[in-house]
């Protein structure tokens, strides 16, 4: 999120805000809603087996797992980027 903020920030500290703003609401919301979140196809992509989820807060996409009934985010990805290597490489 601190990458997100500097980003961002360079052009627009309140837009930079705002973003931030977006990201904590969503992603506070995956402590009640845990599986809202998206999976992969997995005839596509192996990683439903180590069962990654992701939401979409646009433009970036937030990628977690449920492990004993706790959302662990892994990583938040501009959505332009090849996520699938960043994540998995």
């Amino acid at each position: 999120m601190d990458e997100v903020f500097s980003y961002i920030s360079q052009d627009n500290i309140a837009s930079a805000e705002m973003m931030l703003e977006r990201l904590n609401e969503r992603i506070a919301n995956l402590a009640e809603f845990p599986n809202m979140g998206s999976v992969l196809p997995d005839e596509e992509y192996t990683i439903i087996r180590r069962g990654y989820r992701f939401i979409v807060i646009h433009p970036y996409l937030v990628f977690y797992r449920i492990i004993d009934n706790t959302v662990i985010i892994h990583r938040i990805l501009h959505s332009r980027r090849d996520y699938l290597r960043a994540l998995f490489d």
